[in-house]
């Protein structure tokens, strides 16, 4: 790895005055570090074998055919319940991680066999090359113009499982295009892939809807919490960039309603407190002498979700994880749509979580927001109907505390496919 850097740095020029924009730049470094690297790791193959020494790893006992892939701890709730149900049901398996701090790396046993790809050019090169012939993922883009992580030539079916209860609409553009396999949420999220199939001239991919895994995590989290509800206490969980309510709203809002004697947790998104520090950072300046404002900045929201009678929030996915796991109100704030360029819900006609957030709370438009959100988390709280949550769920959500069984039956039946597939052709 060390070796890498430095022949980057050497064969970097001094001073560079042409321009590359953003995105081509990124790939054409991306490319020449990948290429270096490989022609480093064909050399030393080469030299091994030159001094009559096998430098590469016998051999495994078993023969593992899945492989999942993981950018790091943030998507510990989707890989963690797969994880455990592919042990029990005793199915070998690889789990690769490009964050050497996530858990799943120090997952012991016998089944799993985990491995760190690496930091930066590196372990992008390996995630592009998994050996494994079916890989599961929750990163959309793959293989998309721009986007570091290629599929691997080696893998015959890239399946994408989401991570989240939005559909594709809130997914950069191309998300899945390359992806053969889908595991949906539920049968609602079927219409959005075929649309854009159908937009895109696209191959049809196959569709299976067996739940989220991440929910199945919170529950247990849920289930394993003791922390109780408490009296006018509201979480406010933002989405980052420019979509999220803290960009779009600022703090003032959630201030005044501190102010007013409620409790209030402001919890940012992960990804804000790694891509938007000084912005988080700021707000908390703001915020700090205010006894009724409280920041988390946890992995897991399950304890401030405990503690919340009610949830505010934007466009994300966490409405329908505190909807559908605790019963529990959400208020959304609007986002406008320019402040979500270049996500998939551009060549949609229509947004599923447009319409189901009405199911679960109510929406809020800016200037209803300034004029009066107290007011409006009273109606919230007086009006909601958690046999209407439970119900709507029912509809919206398969094997609900159970996907990740699901899911790993249907993954024995593609690797039992998988595998007569490779028998016939070796039979050929």
């Amino acid at each position: 790895m060390q070796i890498i850097f430095i022949l980057a740095i050497i064969l970097a020029p001094a001073s560079a005055f042409a321009y590359l924009d953003p995105g081509s730049g990124a790939v054409l470094i991306n490319l020449l570090i990948a290429g270096i690297a490989a022609l480093i790791y064909a050399l030393k193959g080469l030299f091994f074998r030159l001094i009559g020494k096998d430098q590469v790893p016998k051999p495994q006992a078993v023969m593992v055919e899945l492989a999942l892939f993981s950018e790091g701890s943030a998507y510990l709730h989707t890989f963690q319940p797969l994880a455990e149900a592919l042990i029990i049901a005793e199915i070998h398996f690889a789990y690769y991680s490009l964050e050497i701090e996530d858990p799943l790396l120090r997952l012991d046993n016998p089944f799993c066999h985990n491995r760190f790809l690496g930091n930066g050019a590196m372990g992008r090169f390996r995630a592009n090359n998994i050996p494994e012939p079916i890989v599961l993922s929750t990163t959309p883009n793959i293989s998309c113009p721009g986007y570091p992580i290629k599929r691997s030539p080696k893998t015959q079916t890239l399946i994408h499982v989401f991570h989240s209860m939005v559909d594709i609409a809130m997914y950069r553009k191309g998300s899945l295009d390359h992806y053969d396999t889908v595991i949906l949420p539920g049968e609602k999220h079927i219409p959005s892939v075929r649309e854009i199939e159908r937009k895109r001239g696209l191959k049809p991919k196959q569709l299976l809807s067996l739940g989220t895994p991440y929910l199945d995590s919170l529950l247990q989290e849920k289930q394993s919490t003791r922390q109780i509800a408490q009296e006018n206490c509201i979480l406010v969980a933002s989405s980052w960039g420019d979509k999220g309510l803290l960009k779009q709203y600022g703090i003032a809002p959630f201030i005044a309603l501190a102010e007013h004697g409620y409790q209030v947790i402001l919890r940012p998104h992960p990804h804000s407190l790694k891509h938007e520090p000084e912005f988080i950072k700021d707000l908390q300046k703001h915020s700090a002498a205010l006894p009724g404002i409280e920041w988390d900045t946890q992995l897991s929201p399950v304890e401030s979700m405990s503690k919340a009678k009610l949830l505010i929030s934007d466009t994300s996915s966490v409405r329908f994880d505190f909807a559908f796991i605790y019963e529990k109100p959400v208020l959304t704030l609007e986002i406008p749509v320019s402040a979500m360029p270049g996500f998939e819900r551009d060549d949609l006609g229509a947004i599923w979580s447009d319409q189901a957030v009405y199911e679960i709370g109510t929406v809020l438009c800016k200037s209803e927001v300034q004029d009066g959100l107290e007011a409006a988390v009273k109606q919230t709280l007086r009006d909601f109907d958690s046999a209407r949550i439970k119900a709507f769920r029912q509809t919206m959500v398969a094997n609900f505390g159970c996907a990740a069984e699901r899911i790993v039956e249907s993954l024995r039946e593609v690797q039992l496919q998988s595998t007569a597939s490779v028998s016939s052709g070796d039979l050929g």
